[in-house]
């Protein structure tokens, strides 16, 4: 009735007679639209009642849209109860069969409680508190003994890899498990070997392989054998461009010349300030300005373009007024500090191993920098893709580096997991 032919993954997952389901898959694989189908014998059943949960109320929409779209417009259930928000589904009951489905946000936690459900799907479950999970959802199926069916891409080895762990243990009868590639996948379109230049081995491998990985300790896998090299000098013949993280206790600047010419390009670190201490902004400017370099474009901290409460001028229009118009991008994914991450750390090692970003020997405070770029020590029930640490030393040069990268080079959307997707 509503044109569904199940993959043999999804179909895997509908066959299933475990009452708690862990459905591990990689973006753009139909885990969502599985999910949403998988829903649809249940609200036609009289007097069941069961939730959309996701990290927020704009995620919970993937699957409440699918199944919007079946019981309305394609079965033309009769809908006697209906609540809608900007077109998004937030609530709806079948008439003659008395069954209602809803969606929750697991950021409002008042939302999920009180009611007994038959049923529960959780997308994007690795998002998801482990605490949400065990005081406010799970008690929620114990009356009417109902069943949830999480969804998601991984996030590192957090509660939902211990979820996971129990569809694959004997000794948990109840609950059941799959692991899917997004390649496995007839609904993924996107070109393989494009992605592994794009990203990351980690990223690539969890987003896409739906692999368990991790990203804590060093920030970014410089080696010195590798990424840094005593041929690097300043090359007339490609362009050059300047990176600013203000501030006066440490500043930090990296000028880079970038060679367009490979089908990724290669970016070298040609120069630096860094670890030079208590630096008006007036004075950085000048110290830029006498290395002479013929900078392209200069890039910086959007946080620049606020007021000093000394000068009442910002550090960007200090900058202007020394004849340097510093350019920086405002958009949520650009300032989101995990996607600029994410993203240069493609430039390090892609998901084939090859190096993209190159180090002058001389650049010895940028070496020490990336070398010493780290995430904090991993917690029971931490997200993933946590920020690495403000130590105050080491961030400053790594700061201004992924400006660089941001801007010149931009984030797709792709790149980066804590995007809503």
């Amino acid at each position: 009735m509503v044109g569904y032919e199940p993959t043999s993954n999804q179909l895997a997952v509908h066959n299933s007679k475990a009452r708690f389901r862990v459905n591990i898959q990689g973006r753009r694989s139909g885990k969502s639209f599985g999910a949403a189908m998988e829903i649809l014998p249940y609200l036609l059943s009289p007097k069941t009642r069961g939730w959309i949960v996701a990290p927020n109320y704009d995620m919970c929409d993937k699957i409440a849209r699918l199944v919007k779209e079946a019981i309305i417009m394609k079965m033309r259930l009769p809908v006697v109860a209906k609540k809608e928000i900007s077109g998004q589904l937030y609530y709806a009951k079948i008439g003659g069969l008395e069954s209602e489905i809803a969606i929750r946000s697991a950021d409002n936690l008042d939302s999920l409680v009180g009611e007994g459900l038959d049923y529960m799907v959780i997308d994007e479950a690795a998002s998801i508190k482990k605490i949400t999970w065990e005081q406010y959802l799970r008690p929620t199926l114990s009356d009417r003994e109902g069943w949830a069916l999480f969804t998601s891409t991984p996030r590192g080895f957090n509660w939902l890899h211990d979820l996971w762990a129990r569809g694959e243990d004997k000794n948990y009868k109840d609950w059941q498990s799959w692991q899917h590639p997004s390649t496995d996948s007839p609904y993924f379109k996107d070109d393989v070997e494009q992605l592994k230049k794009e990203l990351t081995y980690e990223t690539f491998a969890q987003e896409y392989m739906a692999a368990f990985t991790t990203f804590s300790g060093k920030v970014y896998d410089l080696q010195r054998d590798i990424h840094v090299r005593d041929d690097i000098q300043y090359n007339s013949s490609l362009p050059t461009y300047c990176s600013i993280d203000f501030g006066y206790r440490m500043p930090s600047v990296g000028w880079y010349q970038v060679d367009f010419k490979y089908e990724k390009p290669r970016v070298y670190v040609i120069d630096e300030i860094c670890f030079e201490e208590n630096i008006r902004t007036e004075e950085l400017a000048r110290m830029i300005k006498e290395k002479q370099y013929p900078v392209l474009t200069y890039y910086g901290d959007p946080a620049g373009a606020g007021t000093q409460a000394q000068s009442g001028i910002g550090d960007i229009e200090i900058f202007r007024q020394h004849g340097m118009r510093v350019r920086y991008k405002t958009d949520r994914i650009s300032r989101n500090i995990p996607n600029g991450v994410s993203l240069l750390r493609s430039w390090f090692n892609d998901a084939n191993g090859d190096p993209h970003i190159f180090f002058a020997s001389h650049c010895k405070g940028a070496i020490e920098s990336t070398e010493n770029y780290r995430y904090p020590e991993k917690k029971a029930d931490q997200r993933l893709k946590e920020e690495p640490l403000k130590d105050g030393r080491y961030d400053h040069f790594c700061d201004q580096m992924r400006y660089m990268f941001v801007n010149l080079f931009g984030i797709k959307q792709k790149q980066a997991g804590v995007i809503d997707w």
